[in-house]
């Protein structure tokens, strides 16, 4: 799996629509974007970060919610951007949050919060 700079799994056992946005450590919009993910889906958008520092990530579900949750938003730190990359999960398994955001480098370091 190629992973770009922002990428959205579906590990929900649904269909999965929604929205992220991403603003950049100027205050930009760096990535506006819709998204439809059937299960083990997944979407990557490159050309996002510009330079390193805080990106602000939103993301919001319009289908549906998990564990009453449809929407999410966390600030993290982008401090190598030709390494890091920027991941949301959505999951139903119980033992693990229903939306997660986080920096990482491969794909292990975002699926392992689904598996």
């Amino acid at each position: 799996m190629a992973l770009e700079e922002v990428n959205v799994f579906n590990m929900a056992d649904r269909q999965i629509k929604g929205s992220i946005e991403v603003v950049d450590p100027a205050g930009d919009t760096a990535l506006e974007k819709t998204f439809d993910l059937e299960y083990e889906q997944d979407q990557n958008s490159g050309g996002v970060f510009g330079a390193t520092g805080e990106y602000a990530v939103s993301v919001e579900l319009t289908n549906t919610a998990i564990e009453e949750n449809s929407q999410a938003s966390k600030t993290v730190a982008i401090d190598d951007t030709d390494e890091e990359k920027i991941g949301v999960v959505f999951n139903t398994n119980e033992e693990y949050e229903p939306i997660v955001i986080r920096v990482g480098t491969t794909p292990k370091d975002f699926l392992e919060v689904a598996n």
